[in-house]
């Protein structure tokens, strides 16, 4: 009966495979407690893989980590679970910038430190012999946080210019204006699709794995998964340009509808089958656990320890973590918003009056906004007269998630008036008065015969920017600080007169800086006085 009684944590017992049983139950502990502490970020990332086939990969990211971790058994099932404290360090950390992420709903931000605490955690109660030996399938859950989006502007415009190139290489006539690329058999714009995201993800994943598996020395890992990042950006290039030559010759009857997916995603396959196949020749031998060191650092005394430190740093983990969203949730009920009025549009400004008469039909898009500005004026005084000009205003009350200025849904581009197209877009500062507070995005766009020069630029709490993870970085300074969680998107423009180029943009420029000399104060005081009149009632 006493032998029945003895315990993996009996002090006198050394079972061959203390790990065995603990690692696994206690990573599973680990998961579960800290994705339910943390779960709106979880489910966030869920509905992304659910949404979108960008990140679909992401559902079967966590499977394959459990996998990886149940192939090195071997090496880890001789040993218990021991307490390493400097892992605390990084789980306050992580834990500190998801509160800062929650604080401003940048999900992404919340995703990699969730992540971060999670592994984190394990290290602090796995101790460091096992993570050492586990530390790339951790690593590997890192993949499963959708993230990447901040490449596309980039990777767009690399497969237009490449196309191009391509293109005209092969000696055919082709003319391109930002997005878009005309041939003499048709027209093809490059789009988000066309960015190359998705082949990119993919195959930085399956590279992943691909070198983790197959290779045992570190810079050969390295190397196998530098390569499996840049292969499918250049291989993008040459699928967009082989798509508009199947499109060509075939007078733009193929490759114009689904099978244009379809060709990409088949000779995506065909180069991630070659890469795969050249990486293979230089396989390693599996690795083989050395039982005399697995010996050796397992000695009688040390490879047992008692329930309640196993259990104390369990609990420790679940401390620290549990902290964050507590405190999040008490920062973010500390602010109650106000009823606001209406906002206002300006008025009363020197030699710029409101007007009715709309000189086009394009305006910015935005989602979720409380208030709005849609509003012409021209210029008159003592008979001088300038091109008319529109002020666009997106206003925030209370930044929450789905509402906010830094938002996907928030653009240049409008799906309602799709005969506008942004044909330019860059960083500009103001010009005579410096009437900017910031730099502002300058974009030049296109439409039934116009063209526009655009400025936008963010209003955070009372902190201009034009930058967007500026833009958040004021929101938290802004709540933190000045306790004010409201925020506008300002967007002016005018026309750029025919002829050229250059000197119709600097014009255009002209115009748009004095009128917002005069606009902005007035802009700023309806604004802040709306936020006043909410919290005095």
């Amino acid at each position: 009966m006493d032998d029945q009684k003895a315990t993996l944590f009996d002090d006198n017992v050394e079972p061959d495979n203390p790990g065995l049983l603990l690692v696994p139950l206690c990573s599973l502990f680990l998961l579960v407690a800290f994705l339910g502490l943390f779960h709106q970020t979880a489910w966030r990332m869920v509905e992304t893989w659910i949404r979108s086939e960008t990140y679909a990969h992401g559902m079967v990211i966590v499977p394959m980590v459990a996998w990886l971790i149940w192939r090195r058994r071997s090496f880890w099932m001789h040993f218990c679970p021991e307490t390493f404290y400097p892992a605390l360090f990084p789980l306050t950390i992580a834990g500190f910038v998801w509160l800062l992420g929650n604080l401003v709903d940048v999900l992404v931000v919340q995703q990699l430190a969730l992540v971060a605490m999670i592994v984190s955690a394990f290290v602090l109660v796995m101790g460091a012999t096992i993570s050492r030996t586990l530390m790339f399938p951790l690593s590997f859950l890192f993949l499963a946080v959708p993230m990447g989006e901040e490449l596309v502007p980039s990777l767009m415009e690399y497969t237009a210019s490449v196309t191009t190139l391509l293109v005209k290489l092969t000696g055919i006539p082709v003319y391109r204006d930002g997005m878009f690329i005309s041939l003499p058999s048709g027209n093809w714009s490059v789009v988000e699709a066309c960015s190359g995201i998705r082949y990119l993800i993919a195959s930085l994943t399956l590279g992943c794995l691909f070198a983790y598996i197959n290779y045992t020395n570190n810079w050969k890992r390295l190397a196998f998964i530098l390569v499996s990042a840049i292969v499918p950006i250049i291989a993008n290039g040459l699928r967009a340009y082989m798509i508009v030559m199947i499109g060509h010759f075939s007078d733009m009857k193929l490759a114009v509808g689904v099978d244009h997916l379809i060709y990409g995603w088949v000779f995506f396959g065909l180069i991630m089958f070659l890469l795969f196949l050249i990486g293979s020749r230089w396989r390693d031998p599996d690795e083989v656990p050395d039982e005399h060191i697995v010996v050796a650092q397992s000695p009688a005394g040390r490879v047992n320890r008692n329930a309640a430190k196993l259990i104390s740093s369990l609990i420790l983990a679940l401390v620290v973590g549990v902290l964050w969203p507590a405190w999040g949730y008490g920062i973010n009920h500390a602010y109650q918003a106000g009823s606001f009025g209406e906002l206002a549009s300006p008025d009363s400004l020197e030699h710029w009056q409101l007007t009715g008469n709309r000189g086009w039909d394009w305006y910015p898009s935005s989602h979720g906004a409380d208030g709005h500005i849609n509003q012409f004026y021209t210029y008159e005084d003592d008979g001088k007269r300038k091109p008319q000009v529109s002020l666009s205003v997106a206003h925030y009350h209370e930044q929450k998630q789905g509402a906010e200025v830094v938002n996907a849904r928030n653009r240049l581009f409008n799906s309602d008036v799709r005969y506008w197209r942004v044909a330019s877009k860059e960083q500009a500062t103001g010009l005579q008065d410096n009437a900017l507070p910031t730099d502002v995005t300058q974009a030049v766009l296109k439409g039934p015969g116009q063209a526009l020069l655009v400025w936008q630029w963010y209003r955070v709490g009372s902190y201009y920017t034009d930058n967007k993870y500026m833009a958040k970085i004021w929101e938290v300074m802004s709540l933190l600080l000045d306790g004010r969680r409201d925020a506008a998107i300002i967007t002016v423009s005018a026309p750029i007169p025919s002829g050229d180029a250059q000197l119709g943009k600097h014009a255009a420029a002209l115009v748009l800086d004095d009128f917002v000399t005069n606009m902005l104060p007035q802009l700023e005081s309806l604004l802040d006085e709306g936020l006043v009149e909410a919290r005095s009632r």
